[in-house]
C-alpha cells in the first residue's frame, strides 16, 4: 500500500465491499467535489448540487441518472480527452453513480484517478478524506 495513493489509503481503512460503506464512499465523493465546486464547469457545479440532493433523499434515482446523462452529453465525442474540463465532468459523473451497484472499488478508483489527473486540489481531497473516513492523507 502506498500512503501517497488516496485510493490505497481509503481502501486500507474501510472495506468497500461492505454495503454499509457504500454511502460513505458516495458522501466522500460529493463532499470532495463541493469543496472545489468553483473550479468545476457550470454544468458540473449544478450536478454536484443535484448529487447532494440525491444523498439527502431530496432527489430520486431517475433524477440522478438524468443529471449523469446530461453530463455525458456535454462531453460526447471527447470523453477520452485529458482536457481538464472533461476530466472534471468525468469526476462528477463518478459521484453520481450509485455505490450499491457492482464494482464499488472501481467507482471510487475512477473518481480519484480523474480527480488527480484533472489537477483538482489534493488538499481539498485530503480534507474530504479526513471528514469522511478520519484518515490523514498527505500528497507529498
Amino acid at each position: 500500500m502506498s500512503h501517497r495513493d488516496p485510493f490505497d489509503v481509503i481502501s486500507s481503512t474501510v472495506d468497500l465491499d461492505d454495503p454499509v460503506e457504500h454511502g460513505d464512499a458516495q458522501r466522500f465523493m460529493v463532499n470532495a467535489l463541493a469543496r472545489v465546486i468553483e473550479c468545476l464547469p457550470v454544468t458540473a457545479q449544478s450536478s454536484v448540487l443535484a448529487a447532494k440532493r440525491y444523498l439527502e433523499g431530496a432527489a430520486t434515482d431517475s433524477e440522478a441518472i438524468a443529471v449523469r446523462v446530461r453530463l455525458w452529453e456535454t462531453i460526447r465525442g471527447r470523453d477520452m480527452s485529458d482536457d481538464p474540463e472533461v476530466l472534471h465532468i468525468r469526476t462528477t459523473i463518478c459521484a453520481l453513480h450509485g455505490m450499491d451497484a457492482e464494482a464499488p472499488y472501481d467507482k471510487l478508483e475512477y473518481f480519484l484517478f480523474f480527480w488527480e489527473r484533472s489537477g483538482l486540489s489534493m488538499v481539498e481531497l485530503a480534507g474530504a478524506m479526513f471528514d469522511t473516513y478520519g484518515v490523514v492523507y498527505h500528497d507529498a
